[in-house]
């Protein structure tokens, strides 16, 4: 597994069963984990050392045991992107004809703010619709002012509440959402997830092996929330695949759950038996509003 690899799945196993936990996790636990996954000793423990480095991991030595934690802004990063990604495909967002336009221009000396404009645009998911010009449907006035307004760009105008009155060329603002390979990307999902599913309602999977798939779906998931344009349902073409994706995301996230748990805490026990008896991974239900007073944290607002 390349190296940028480890550290996702340590980020995702992490902050599925320590979200909120702020007891330290030994890192021959973590290390013994990701054997679960094929990692092996080494690059488990220089993923846990960039992960540190990149702020996500407090580390801790007391004498010479080494422990890990989530950073406090790994837990809200975290607590935010869990959400999102079990929520994500729930509810469609109804659509009043508007678009958001942002047009902005970057000269040649300024040619890394023009790569985070993008990026964060991007992240936004806004599409291209000419050079210089990204379009998102809906208004989203105060959130673009927010990501965009801490630039020196010396030529960037937003207009929200924009209407589409024609388009000559055949560039419709719909047209530069890549919808086609997306739906494609779901229907792989879907068909790669039915000999599992069928395997869980059969009682024909065991905790290592749920422990793995769980994580593994939750990693193959979370492409869609950050690649998928979250078109209102009126822009969708007919028989858009979000939903039957979903469900079949939730029959394994939430049908693995108790294998995956027991496994998960199996190993732990070996490492620290209190803190196995503490820890187990939210639902989706959970998930729906997270809030996590009962571990320590009070209620969280944004994304991971």
């Amino acid at each position: 597994m390349a190296a940028r690899g480890s550290q996702d799945l340590l980020l995702t196993l992490i902050g599925t069963y320590f979200l909120g936990q702020k007891r330290p996790i030994p890192s021959g636990f973590l290390v013994k984990l990701l054997q679960e996954f094929d990692v092996t000793a080494v690059g488990a423990r220089n993923g846990l050392s960039r992960l540190a480095g990149r702020g996500f991991l407090e580390v801790h030595r007391p004498g010479r045991n080494t422990y890990y934690h989530l950073s406090p802004e790994a837990h809200v990063h975290h607590a935010e992107r869990l959400s999102e990604i079990v929520n994500f495909g729930d509810n469609p967002e109804p659509w009043d004809g508007t678009w958001t336009v942002v047009l902005f221009s970057v000269p040649e000396n300024l040619r890394a703010h023009r790569h985070v404009v993008r990026s964060r645009l991007s992240a936004m998911r806004f599409a291209v619709l000419y050079d210089g010009v990204w379009v998102r449907p809906g208004t989203l006035r105060e959130q673009a002012r927010k990501a965009l307004g801490d630039f020196d760009v010396p030529k960037l105008t937003l207009l929200s509440g924009a209407v589409v009155d024609a388009a000559f060329g055949g560039i419709d603002p719909v047209s530069v959402f890549s919808l086609e390979a997306l739906r494609d990307k779901y229907d792989q999902f879907i068909e790669a997830s039915r000999t599992l599913r069928a395997d869980i309602r059969a009682g024909r999977v065991g905790s290592a092996e749920a422990l793995r798939q769980r994580a593994r779906v939750m990693h193959q998931w979370r492409f869609f929330p950050d690649h998928d344009p979250l078109l209102p349902a009126g822009l969708l073409p007919h028989d858009w695949p979000v939903q039957r994706a979903r469900e079949a995301f939730l029959e394994i996230y939430d049908g693995l759950s108790e294998l995956a748990d027991h496994r998960f805490r199996t190993l732990l026990t070996e490492f620290s038996a209190d803190l196995a008896g503490e820890v187990r991974s939210m639902t989706s239900v959970e998930l729906l509003d997270l809030h996590l007073p009962a571990r320590g944290l009070g209620p969280l607002t944004g994304r991971t």
